[in-house]
């Protein structure tokens, strides 16, 4: 008796094993044989999903790893009278947090109805894979711990948030054995798939913005996409039967269609979403557009700070509020469903964003819960041979545009950055606009540094990348992880050897990356003055400038936001990006304060000549304007491409045109507004054409620059005056 009462003090203090009768210490868990049935305790009606009695069953004993192990078995049966039989082979009695769990776990087997028995198992370790909805502390019983026990089994314990109490136990000489089950390997280093549960009708690119046809997939499309190599899927109730006993995962479907509490059970089951929505970009587009749009005060006293702040308030009704909590919100509107006090967030959502600078913030702000993962997001027409240029030619940096590299590494330093930090993770998906000759390296890559979510957009147009597009990038990144299976992730993720931070709110623009205007706002372009009295152009472009330098160096970044949640974490060396333009460099100890940003070596050569002549300088408005251009070719071939035109053509527009004014808060995207661009090449020297209109009265300056292929730059500025 004694014995049995200083080993349930042990429970509570460590909560590492259930005491019973006749314990003895040779087992990890209990007598093998004994069982306890317990009772739901209910003062009204018990819906019909709800467990009604379960029974706990002490099995036999193992030897995994030279570490003496138990069985135990959870039998529950609901209302309406369906049951449900959970096997677990583990050190000691299940503990409710899911890491401490999953490390005395050795396997973990369910069974439902009278299915085959299902066995989780991780591919590459083989060890048991646990379900990681959120809901585990919910799922497998735990003694209510303000209620006094007796000397045998809890004469109270929780179950999927409801109590139940101790009706009967004893022992059976006839002590059961595991059962027979179908072994689904999953494998997590690497999730790969589409959002949809549809694909495109046919694959034929379309350029000119028009939408594809989409329709429902198949289970012949599922099995290819399978043989393909992905392994997450979205799935209707139908769609879902396919894939439930196949080694992928599954999510999409809603609470309404959800067997309960069986499908919270199943390792493979993500839940009725995935990831948060571009929570940055919503920012921006609901929050920060619209108040632009109706307060002409605001165009002028936006901030990347006051950004920041919506961003942050958006952010946190998104997480504690969005996604994170609909599955156990559709379970509670669920008339045969009692929650009870159960109450989780889905853990395993990840953030979908283009803003990448906002990684940290996003995985840091609930350390212990959701989102676990951020993902890229591609904007429009991203490309090497594009961005690059556009990069140099905003921030004055010179970085090499001959190599998807020198782009990539700077998105994917943030999302490294921000995993590393909070000890998360991060990937990165592919869109129609993504420049197909980057797209299969930008995937390889960010397996190689780490990267563990990888996703292609198929649908909204210019967006959708077709689905036999989707099937062949698959292949080949499937291909890579057989040919370089093993990764210390831990040693990935801790690869960068310096961090670079930039202000909180400064960042790379969206659709915009590139260009520069902070968070893709034309209010916030580079022009604008700080409330130091610096450019944004000065505090992105030593930013840019640093960031050249370690390329050039060879030496692996991070990048992030300068906030509290950034921690040394191991590097060598932090460059902080002040607003007052100066930079501020911690190594070994010691802390420098310089002037400007560290240029490093670059090659010798000549940047291209611009010439420029209005047809106009001045006017009344609305003016019209032919700009004529003369581009000379120096040291390298002049290159800059905003993107392949309506027939998948990519054409080399050599300048991109900006203009500036009246006021400190207007800018325009010339190159975007008139696409058509005639450009006449004869040897070195190219003509370049721009016809635009000013249609408002006031001081404007015209911007053109170019980019040679070392990505040295030419800029030349021409004064606009308009009058009424």
């Amino acid at each position: 008796m004694l014995r049995q009462t200083i080993a349930w003090m042990m429970f509570f203090v460590m909560s590492s094993s259930l005491a019973i009768a006749d314990v003895n210490l040779s087992y990890p868990i209990g007598q093998p044989g004994q069982w306890a049935q317990y009772q739901i305790i209910a003062s009204a009606t018990v819906p019909e999903s709800v467990v009604k009695t379960f029974t706990l069953t002490f099995g036999p004993l193992d030897t995994m790893r030279e570490t003496p192990c138990q069985w135990i078995r959870l039998e529950a049966i609901k209302e309406n009278s369906e049951s449900y039989i959970v096997w677990i082979l583990a050190k000691e009695y299940p503990a409710p947090s899911l890491a401490e769990a999953q490390l005395s776990i050795i396997r973990y087997i369910f069974q439902e109805k009278n299915c085959e028995a299902l066995e989780f198992r991780n591919r590459s370790t083989g060890e048991a894979l646990l379900p990681a909805l959120g809901a585990w502390p919910q799922l497998f019983p735990q003694p209510v711990k303000d209620k006094p026990q007796n000397d045998s089994f809890p004469n109270r314990m929780n179950l999927l948030g409801k109590q139940y109490t101790l009706n009967s136990y004893g022992r059976d000489d006839n002590i059961p054995q595991p059962i027979q089950a179908a072994i689904l390997e999953l494998y997590s280093g690497a999730l790969i798939g589409v959002p949809s549960n549809s694909r495109t009708k046919d694959s034929d690119r379309r350029y000119d913005d028009s939408d594809y046809e989409y329709v429902r997939l198949t289970k012949d499309d599922y099995e290819e996409m399978i043989a393909a190599g992905m392994n997450c899927f979205r799935a209707d109730k139908e769609q879902a039967q396919w894939l439930e006993r196949r080694n992928v995962y599954y999510w999409g479907l809603g609470s309404e269609d959800l067997h309960y509490p069986e499908v919270l059970y199943r390792s493979n089951y993500l839940g009725p979403v995935l990831f948060l929505d571009e929570p940055a970009v919503c920012t921006r587009d609901h929050v920060i557009r619209p108040r632009l749009r109706a307060d002409a005060a605001f165009r002028k006293t936006i901030t990347p700070q006051i950004c920041f702040e919506e961003f942050r308030k958006y952010f946190d009704q998104a997480n504690h509020q969005g996604n994170p909590t609909s599955l156990i919100r559709g379970l509670k509107a669920r008339p045969d469903v009692d929650v009870g006090d159960m109450d989780f967030v889905q853990q395993n959502l990840y953030t979908w964003e283009t803003v990448v600078s906002t990684a940290l913030y996003q995985l840091s702000e609930n350390p212990s819960g959701p989102p676990n993962a951020i993902v890229f997001e591609p904007p429009g027409r991203i490309g090497t041979r594009r961005t690059l240029p556009e990069m140099n030619m905003a921030y004055q940096c010179q970085i090499p545009v001959d190599s998807p590299q020198n782009l990539i590494d700077i998105i994917y330093g943030f999302l490294r950055g921000a995993a590393r930090v909070t000890n998360k993770t991060w990937g990165t998906s592919i869109y129609g606009s993504v420049d197909r000759d980057d797209a299969f390296w930008f995937l390889t890559h960010a397996y190689d540094l780490g990267a563990q979510l990888f996703f292609y957009w198929d649908s909204a147009r210019l967006a959708c990348v077709p689905y036999e597009e989707c099937l062949a990038l698959t292949r080949n990144l499937r291909n890579h992880i057989a040919n370089h299976p093993h990764r210390d992730l831990t040693k990935l993720k801790q690869a960068a050897e310096v961090a670079i931070l930039l202000p909180a709110g400064y960042n790379l623009g969206h659709v915009h990356i590139g260009k520069g205007n902070l968070w893709g706002i034309g209010e916030l372009n580079l022009e604008r003055v700080n409330s130091k009295g610096v450019k944004y152009r000065t505090v992105m472009g030593n930013f840019f400038t640093e960031i050249e330098r370690y390329l050039r160096l060879g030496i692996a970044f991070d990048l992030c936001w300068d906030i509290p949640a950034f921690q040394s974490s191991g590097y060598r060396e932090i460059v902080r990006i002040r607003e007052d333009g100066k930079i501020e460099v911690e190594s070994q100890g010691q802390s420098e304060h310089l002037d400007g940003p560290r240029i490093p070596q670059r090659p010798e050569g000549d940047p291209p000549q611009i010439e420029i002549e209005l047809s106009a300088a001045s006017g009344k408005a609305p003016l019209e304007i032919a700009a004529h251009a003369r581009l000379t070719e120096i040291s390298s071939l002049a290159y800059y491409t905003s993107g392949a035109n309506a027939q998948g053509e990519y054409v080399n527009s050599m300048i991109f045109w900006e203009l500036y004014g009246p006021q400190e808060e207007d800018y325009r995207i010339l190159s975007h507004e008139y696409r058509d661009v005639v450009v006449k090449t004869n040897s070195k020297q190219s003509k370049i054409n721009m016809n635009f209109v000013i249609d408002r009265p006031g001081k404007y300056r015209l911007r053109a620059s170019a980019c040679d292929l070392a990505g040295r730059t030419a800029v030349i500025w021409k004064e606009i005056d308009v009058t009424e």
